[in-house]
C-alpha cells in the first residue's frame, strides 16, 4: 500500500521576475475506487491514491 500525499501542482521559486512564485501544472488522473464512491481524488499516474490506497496508472 502506497503512501503518499497528494500533489496537484509544483511551486517553483523565481528570483528572477518580481512575481515571486509560479505555478506548473502537474498532470494527474483521479482515483477510479474514490471515483465510484463518488469522491474526486487526484493522483499523479504510477501513484497511489493517499485516501484509498488504490494504485493509479
Amino acid at each position: 500500500m502506497c503512501h503518499q500525499h497528494p500533489i496537484d501542482e509544483t511551486i517553483v521559486l523565481s528570483m528572477n521576475d518580481g512575481a515571486g512564485i509560479t505555478t506548473v501544472p502537474v498532470p494527474g488522473r483521479r482515483c477510479p475506487a474514490c471515483l465510484e464512491r463518488g469522491d474526486t481524488v487526484w493522483v499523479i499516474p504510477g501513484k497511489c491514491c493517499p485516501v484509498c490506497g488504490t494504485p493509479v496508472s
